[in-house]
């Protein structure tokens, strides 16, 4: 029961996720602009963010 739990609530969650990523890379400009200028946020700063508050 545990393992299904964890797969309906993972696959339950990754549906808002994907659409909150959706919108956030539509906000930072998308693919028009140059990626180094844009790409700072979602690739650097947001997953160190993640691990720090998890830790």
């Amino acid at each position: 029961m545990g393992v299904a739990r964890g797969v309906v609530f993972g696959g339950v969650s990754i549906f808002p996720a994907l659409l909150i990523g959706v919108i956030i890379f539509l906000i930072l400009g998308g693919a028009n602009q140059d990626w180094a200028s844009w790409m700072w946020f979602p690739c650097y700063i947001l997953p160190a963010a993640v691990v720090i508050a998890a830790g």
